[in-house]
């Protein structure tokens, strides 16, 4: 349902704003092969000959920009859930190797109270755990 949706909403637009569009691409072209001269009453005929053309050339620009800000909009998107899954990953090793030294320090630091006290290491060791 989302996609005929979309797909209605999309020719509504264009649909819309296409006239407009063509007027502006036929000016354009006018403008383009009259060499920069516009010269309103005799500029009609040579820019009622380009409409067709530039109604071509609308719609490929049209279509293109529509497709172009999609593909834009898809490759931010990934871009930030590749970076949201790279912080993750990250994140997890950091604390994996956090743990892992702040164990390191605890039993160095148990090493050495037992020795300074004389007392067996395993002692001062907490019991494993089983997994």
């Amino acid at each position: 349902m989302d996609e005929w949706w979309e797909e209605r909403r999309w020719l509504r637009r264009h649909a819309i704003v296409a006239p407009f569009g063509i007027f502006a691409a036929t000016l354009l072209l006018t403008y383009w092969t009259e060499h920069g001269q516009w010269q309103p009453p005799a500029s009609l005929d040579p820019a009622a000959h380009l409409v067709d053309l530039a109604a071509v050339l609308y719609a490929m620009v049209a279509v293109l920009a529509e497709r172009g800000a999609r593909l834009m909009f898809w490759a931010l998107d990934e871009r930030r859930k590749w970076r949201a899954k790279m912080r993750a990953e990250a994140m997890a090793e950091g604390l994996a190797e956090g743990e892992a030294a702040a164990a390191q320090r605890y039993e160095k630091w148990l090493a050495k109270v037992a020795e300074e006290r004389n007392i067996p290491l395993a002692e001062l060791l907490p019991p494993p755990q089983n997994p």
